[in-house]
């Protein structure tokens, strides 16, 4: 994951991206997003995994724009829900803190 996550990142530097303002790459990922619902919703899979891809290549561009590390991203995120209690709504993952407990 290192080795493409760094592809992406010189990929971004030799195009100047990673110089460019961060708001345009969250319109991106918000677009990205989009695609992303529109290819779950026609049950495209090459689309979606497209869309995934293309997901996390704008966050990616973003931790550099922002010079944040998008593994250390990942990393405090999953340290955050790793021990989270909750229970399963309508297919949907809600934590104690959001049920009042």
């Amino acid at each position: 994951m290192k080795n493409i996550i760094a592809d992406i990142q010189a990929w971004s530097t030799e195009r100047g991206l990673n110089k460019q303002a961060p708001a345009k790459q969250l319109l991106k990922l918000v677009e990205e997003v989009g695609e992303l619902s529109a290819a779950y919703n026609k049950r495209h899979t090459l689309d979606e995994i497209d869309s995934v891809g293309d997901i996390l290549v704008v966050l990616t561009i973003y931790c550099q724009q922002r010079g944040l590390s998008i593994e250390d991203c990942l990393e405090a995120a999953y340290e955050e829900i790793s021990e989270r209690e909750g229970k399963m709504i309508d297919g949907v993952f809600v934590k104690n803190a959001d049920l009042g407990k």
